[in-house]
């Protein structure tokens, strides 16, 4: 079995903060550790968004999955922003500034409040499977480019918004209801 769930997140979370921290402090490094910050935060989001969340909502934590949920589509709007930015470009640094903050509030948020929910209300064995099902979309998420959502993303990410009576929406639909739902 695969390790605890909020370990594997932990984990990421580091990696993430050492990626920024990397982008901030070496510029020359930038067109490099761009793809690879994109491409985890990408996985990393999408993973818990179809595999954590909905074990959280189950925890009674639906408050913080829709907080969660609307952070992370901030998160993907401005990772497009950067990845369209040249890392030699000036807008550059406000944009990853901008990026860095709210993922270190997402990330301090997660940590105080979603994990410890899900830590109180799933044993070793749930925590355990659920590291499993992470992980597997982690990896069928990675690569993935930020605001190119097939459509079972957007209706995932939709319904952990708080959004109900999607389901019969069109894609392009969804995808400017959570864009709306990002820039506010």
């Amino acid at each position: 079995m695969a390790a605890d769930v909020i370990e594997l997140i932990k984990q990421d979370h580091r990696e993430i903060e050492r990626l920024f921290e990397q982008a901030d402090q070496h510029p020359a490094r930038r067109p490099l550790l761009k793809p690879s910050l994109a491409a985890l935060l990408i996985a990393h989001d999408r993973a818990e968004e179809e595999a954590v969340y909905p074990a959280v909502r189950e925890a009674g934590a639906e408050d913080l999955i829709v907080r969660s949920q609307q952070e992370h589509l901030k998160t993907e709007d401005l990772l497009a922003k950067l990845t369209r930015v040249d890392a030699d470009d000036a807008a550059f640094d406000t944009v990853l500034t901008q990026l860095s903050d709210l993922v270190t509030a997402h990330v301090k948020l997660e940590e105080s409040e979603v994990l410890p929910a899900l830590r109180e209300h799933l044993d070793e064995q749930q925590l355990g499977s659920l590291a499993e099902e992470f992980l597997r979309s982690r990896t069928k998420h990675y690569g993935e480019l930020p605001l190119v959502r097939p459509i079972g993303v957007l209706r995932q990410q939709a319904y952990n918004a708080g959004l109900v009576g999607i389901s019969d929406l069109a894609k392009s639909d969804l995808e400017d209801l959570l864009w709306k739902l990002s820039a506010s």
